[in-house]
């Protein structure tokens, strides 16, 4: 019996044993995901900002899947690592797509990925040529992404006509989401304000649709308000009459009747500070004529105000005097001064019963008091711009050739200081000695020359024989920022192409330019930064300049840009008289014009390139596009 007993205790073991594998089995080996799940899935990790995992999910689904299956899986992988910020890995995917299984879906979601990345890398020209697939059969998500891009694209390549056509037709797609139409009114606006002449609505391409012929005759309108404000409403009810019921009445006219309100309301007496005599005399000539031809464009109205000149002298204490004479005559506004230590003695006073518009800047480590604020020309300014453009067009390592000189120094500083903030790497720096002939000294140090020739004549040493050698710039950047003015660009360019460096981009900022100079294609290949009021051949900049240069002629061509900063000074009074900054942005001659919270009046400046020894036009770049949106995968 305890034989038997012990037989029925192994054997319910065994049973239990037998089990308990069962379960273990069941527990290790659970059902496989579903293709629908797995790309569930990804599509989740996606939403969650997992775009590598959901990339190597599409890629896995893609390895088991035939056919169109298969290519679907392919793009939303290739989607997600753009997302991830892998370009190579995109660019292997989209090579192993098969081009006779695609949809057309799958073919603009190949394409449009194409594009994008092309865009991303400076080539809009290769980027549109992937942009011309058929929109009729697509879902309207992806016709808008592909006409979005597709503007962006001809923005870039300053084909502004197309670029509002192809933002007007996608508001057709955008569902009646208010919020998205309210975006792309900005986009289109944004577009046109950034033209740097009107349209020739008589010239515009055949099949340009009505909608974006009343943008675009808006645009010229808006062009007019900073030269003539008081004629605005009338073009308004004229434009409204052309074109009703059109997208901009929504929020882009109420905007420019609130601006056109804000820049006609002028305070009753006007002070301006300028040194009327000595060694800034003509300087201050030129901002005083800018600003009285502004005036003059809204003389004939009733209520126009009161304007006396006080003599600040260019000195701390002159314009601390010139001020409190200005307040105790009953100034309600007061332009100036000019000079920057001037300005300086301005700041020192604290209290500002009357605010001040000051034609310079204050230094960094100067706060200003309340109502006093900063717009002027500073060198500074431009620089900063240039960095930031060499990043926008992908550049991230360069070099600098600039002056030895207090101003050489400021530009260096504000362009190193901007270029290293966006992520860029100045590679070498180098100083020259302003007004000479041969800067070959500064250029082969900054090119490395010297060390090819070294490096050549050590070989010939070893070897013991004579070589046939050729000196070698360094290969390393990609552009050259050069500070100089018109004279020592004119010398300096041709020297950077003899050392080698003819197909290096050079940067500048206005200085390079004089206007009313001869073309010269000694500069040619040199982009700058400059102002409407220099660059612009048609238009309220261009046809303001001829004016006054007509009138002012021998104190007009070295001092034109003051011309342009008294002229913007007078437009800017309604918008700061009462003291509070201005919320909205304006093209005026020296810029589009906007406040930061300091109160300084900040310029965005138009870019030209010299070719054929005269400046031309760049388009402003556009940003990058947004991450596309990846289709949910396929459900097989």
């Amino acid at each position: 019996m305890q034989g038997a007993s012990r037989f029925v205790r192994f054997r319910n073991y065994g049973l239990l044993a037998v089990l308990l594998a069962l379960l273990a089995s069941c527990a290790v080996t659970p059902p496989s995901p579903t293709p629908q799940g797995r790309a569930a899935q990804a599509q989740q990790l996606l939403q969650q900002g997992q775009y590598a995992p959901a990339a190597q999910l599409y890629e896995a689904l893609a390895a088991g899947a035939q056919a169109e299956t298969r290519d679907d899986y392919l793009i939303s992988a290739a989607e997600a690592w753009w997302q991830a910020g892998q370009g190579q890995q995109v660019w292997k995917l989209l090579g192993e797509v098969q081009p006779a299984f695609l949809t057309p879906t799958l073919n603009a979601r190949a394409e449009l990925l194409k594009a994008e990345m092309d865009f991303s890398a400076h080539q809009p020209q290769v980027a549109l040529k992937h942009l011309q697939f058929p929109l009729t059969p697509l879902s309207d998500e992806l016709q808008a992404q592909t006409l979005l891009l597709r503007a962006q694209v001809q923005a870039a390549l300053n084909n502004t006509v197309a670029a509002v056509e192809d933002l007007s037709e996608r508001e057709n797609h955008l569902a009646g989401n208010s919020a998205a139409i309210h975006d792309n009114h900005q986009r289109i606006w944004q577009l046109i304000s950034q033209s740097h002449t009107s349209f020739n609505m008589q010239a515009l391409p055949p099949g340009v649709s009505q909608t974006a012929r009343g943008w675009l005759v808006l645009g010229n309108l808006m062009r007019n308000i900073w030269q003539q404000p008081r004629n605005l409403l009338q073009q308004l009810q004229a434009w409204q009459t052309q074109f009703p019921n059109h997208p901009a009445e929504q929020d882009i006219v109420p905007e420019l009747i609130a601006k056109q309100q804000a820049l006609v309301t002028y305070p009753t007496r006007i002070a301006v500070l300028l040194p009327l005599s000595g060694p800034y005399q003509s300087v201050a000539d030129a901002v005083r004529d800018g600003l009285f031809t502004a005036y003059f464009q809204l003389a004939g109205n009733d209520g126009a105000p009161v304007v006396t000149l006080y003599d600040a002298a260019g000195t701390a204490a002159g314009a601390q005097a010139a001020y409190r004479q200005a307040v105790a005559a009953g100034a309600d506004m007061v332009i100036g001064p000019l000079i920057k230590n001037a300005v300086s003695g301005i700041a020192a006073l604290g209290s500002l019963p009357v605010p001040v518009l000051a034609l310079n800047t204050l230094d960094s480590n100067q706060p200003p008091p309340t109502g006093l604020f900063q717009f002027g020309l500073p060198p500074e300014d431009e620089a900063a711009q240039v960095a930031s453009r060499v990043i926008a067009e992908g550049l991230k390592r360069g070099v600098a050739l600039v002056p030895q000189s207090d101003w050489g120094t400021r530009v260096m500083n504000a362009f190193s200081a901007r270029f290293a903030q966006l992520g860029g790497v100045l590679l070498g720096t180098q100083n020259y000695t302003p007004g000479m002939n041969d800067f070959s000294v500064p250029i082969t140090r900054l090119l490395n020359i010297n060390d090819s020739q070294y490096r050549d004549e050590q070989l010939a040493a070893f070897l013991g024989v004579s070589l046939q050698f050729e000196a070698r710039r360094r290969q390393d950047i990609q552009f050259i920022f050069l500070a100089a003015n018109a004279d020592d660009a004119k010398l300096i360019r041709p020297q950077l192409r003899f050392f080698h460096a003819i197909n290096v981009p050079v940067y500048a900022t206005s200085q390079v330019y004089r206007l009313g100079d001869p073309a010269d294609d000694d500069f040619d290949g040199i982009s700058f930064d400059d102002m409407p009021w220099t660059l612009e051949n048609s238009g309220a900049a261009a046809n303001t300049r001829a004016t006054v240069a007509a009138l002012w002629t021998n104190n007009f061509s070295g001092n034109s840009r003051l011309y342009a900063l008294g002229f913007d000074a007078w437009r800017l009074v309604p918008l700061l008289y009462k003291g509070h900054p201005f919320n909205i942005s304006v093209q005026g001659m020296t810029g589009l014009l906007s406040m930061t919270p300091d109160g300084r009046i900040h310029r965005q400046l138009d870019w030209a390139t010299f070719t054929n020894g005269t400046p031309q036009l760049l388009a402003p770049l556009a940003p990058p596009p947004g991450p596309i949106v990846v289709a949910p995968g396929p459900q097989p």
